[in-house]
């Protein structure tokens, strides 16, 4: 999969798609309750207009993101949350998704100013509501939401066709701390006064966006329609946080306080991008309004919630035979496990040139993935045989040539090391839909991608479309800035004392907010960066000494996010007390929910086995060997869903 960006013509054609079908989704998000009927459940809310909105791209694409950050999420359609307020029910958080959800009635949206009135916490995505029900025109001369989500966009009457902009994004100083940036996402200028970084990808020279020209609520002309009133547009700016802004200051991410509630506006098409392997953003705002904002629980991505980092060697020229003998000799592989992914055919640039490793001829090379698979290490395929060659010509079209090579390079690995590998990295990150096929009918369980940059184990979609192969998880890089490892360095004129430092921040990053992420590079190269080989090994052994942090294999994870995605869970408030529930169809163990620390107290487990940690700032509850779990606490001075 190549990295794909929007566009306004393609997000409008996408607008009509529908899928056909049902996509099914982890019973995390819809678990029928068999409590008694005064357990309300504390959940997000994803709005969509109908039940078969729920078969859109978009909206699956949110759902999905929900599920890989561990928050609890179900859908509901206008009607049923019309009628769920009606009723007073609690509901923790509730999302209006982009590109699924541009038409809105108006009694829908003065709904949503009761709901954020009463203290709710709204997500508002892009286009959402824009225009009337069953017109294709925008219902005002700005967005009916302006006055929630604190700025003024959809101004089509005054700008026409400059309503929409396509521009690179910045993210502040405190919104890189709020949202939770990766380190190496941003890049901030040399002057350190200036507080904003741009945002970042790997082989990118300017990521853009399209999203909406924004105005301040001061220069509005007229009054917004409110539950309880009209409302002066000019009120209450210094109650709006923007945390990311376009190069021409746009508010682009940003949270307003209005009445007693809070709403994020996204101002990008953040369900469309993760369609088109761009889902960073969308992580990030999800993450910080079903944690920060909402302060729900989330179950964590890695075994017993310890961070850490899959480090992925991609090995596919002969020039790497010297540098893996010495960094054996030198111990280095005495850490890990690590990812060693392998191209084994004669030839590395091009047919001919033999500078490949030529595993099958190579006695050295057999016997070093030996030692290392039995060691540990997992071996996995480096794409296709002939490493340029594939990377540089294989497409969509030419499967019946180069599914050849994967077949070939697939069986010199499995026959060195005893086994059939299940990891695969694609060289030059050139991965046709047909070899992630391929990959999936020969048992694969995950696969390194430059698409998704920064985010940890995550889901594929091809072509706009989810994945038809729900087990087989992407492994994307981490970027620092444009580049994706130390290789590139000189190209780009940095040093490797930078890319050393982005590492020890990384590691720290990834144990902080225990998730795992993957690091890559060629052995060959390793002389060239001392610095960096010791930063890999030292940070990851501090940090191992105080039990933040793991070396992990993308197998075993792919195994245990399998495990995570058959979870039933969910938490609800009875009688003042909070209780989370879970069921797994074999074992819960090493399963972890990490709970805000100032949200709740007096934790205790009233079913199952399982062990609660106080941190500093959360709490940690880790279940045991046990197939089902229940915990209760008090919560405690945090928001009280209206």
């Amino acid at each position: 999969m190549k990295h794909a960006l929007s566009t306004f013509s393609q997000w409008r054609r996408l607008l009509w798609l529908l899928t056909l079908g049902a996509i099914a989704t982890a019973a995390a998000w819809s678990w029928p309750s068999s409590n008694t009927p005064s357990a309300a459940p504390m959940t997000l809310v994803l709005l969509l207009p109908s039940a078969e909105a729920k078969a859109h791209p978009a909206a699956q694409a949110w759902i999905d993101a929900a599920h890989e950050e561990g928050l609890p999420l179900q859908t509901m359609t206008d009607d049923e949350f019309i009628r769920h307020r009606a009723d007073q029910q609690p509901i923790a958080g509730v999302i209006l998704p982009d590109t699924v959800h541009p038409h809105a009635s108006d009694l829908l949206v003065n709904t949503l100013y009761q709901y954020v009135e009463a203290g709710g916490q709204l997500l508002v995505g892009f286009d959402a509501a824009l225009f009337k029900l069953h017109h294709s025109h925008y219902a005002a001369k700005e967005s009916r939401l302006s006055a929630l989500v604190g700025v003024r966009y959809a101004l089509y009457e005054g700008l026409r066709d400059h309503t929409l902009n396509t521009s690179t994004v910045q993210v502040s100083k405190d919104g890189e701390r709020e949202l939770g940036i990766q380190p190496g996402k941003l890049d901030f200028p040399q002057d350190p006064t200036e507080a904003w970084g741009e945002l970042t990808t790997y082989a990118y020279e300017d990521l853009v966006y399209d999203h909406y020209r924004t105005a301040p609520l001061v220069k509005a002309v007229g009054m917004a329609s409110s539950t309880s009133g009209p409302v002066a547009l000019g009120k209450g700016e210094d109650k709006l946080r923007t945390w990311v802004r376009s190069q021409l200051g746009d508010t682009i991410l940003s949270v307003h306080r209005h009445g007693q509630g809070q709403v994020m506006f996204a101002n990008l098409p953040l369900g469309y991008l993760k369609t088109r392997t761009d889902s960073y953003l969308l992580h990030r705002a999800l993450s910080h309004f079903g944690t920060d904002m909402t302060q729900l629980p989330r179950l964590a991505a890695t075994p017993d919630g310890i961070g850490g980092m899959v480090l992925n060697l991609h090995v596919d020229s002969n020039s790497a035979q010297k540098p893996l003998t010495d960094l054996e000799q030198s111990g280095w592989l005495e850490d890990g496990p690590f990812s060693i992914h392998v191209t084994a055919g004669p030839h590395a640039h091009h047919d001919g040139d033999r500078l490949g490793l030529n595993v099958s001829e190579n006695p050295w090379m057999r016997d070093f993935l030996k030692r290392q698979h039995e060691r540990g290490h997992e071996v996995g395929n480096h794409g296709g045989w002939t490493h340029n060659v594939f990377g540089y010509q294989a497409n969509e079209h030419n499967q019946a040539r180069f599914e050849p090579y994967l077949e070939r390079n697939h069986a010199s690995i499995s026959q060195a090391i005893g086994q059939a590998p299940k990891v695969y990295s694609a060289p030059m990150g050139n991965q046709p839909s047909w070899a992630t096929a391929w990959l999936h009918s020969r048992g694969f369980k995950a696969f390194y991608t430059t698409a998704d940059t920064g985010l940890g184990a995550t889901r594929s979609y091809i072509h706009g479309k989810p994945s038809p192969y729900a087990g087989l998880w992407n492994f994307p890089i981490s970027n620092f800035k444009r580049i994706a490892t130390v290789d590139e360095l000189e190209e780009f004129g940095l040093h490797e004392q930078e890319i050393r430092d982005f590492i020890v921040d990384l590691f720290a990053h990834v144990s902080d907010h225990r998730v795992v992420r993957l690091f890559y590079f060629h052995p060959a190269t390793t002389p060239q960066y001392p610095k960096t080989m010791r930063a890999l090994r030292e940070q990851a052994q501090l940090l191992q000494q105080k039990n933040v942090f793991r070396w992990y294999r993308m197998a075993d994870l792919s195994d245990f996010m399998n495990r995570r995605a058959g979870v039933r869970w969910q938490v609800q408030q009875r009688a003042g007390q909070y209780e989370l529930q879970a069921q797994s169809p074999d074992s819960l163990d090493t399963l972890t929910w990490i709970i805000p620390a100032h949200s709740a107290k007096d934790l205790h487990i009233t079913h199952g086995q399982g062990r609660i940690e106080r941190h500093e700032q959360h709490w940690l509850v880790t279940a045991g060997p046990t197939p089902d779990l229940t915990v209760s606490w008090t919560p405690q001075a945090q928001h009280n869903p209206p």
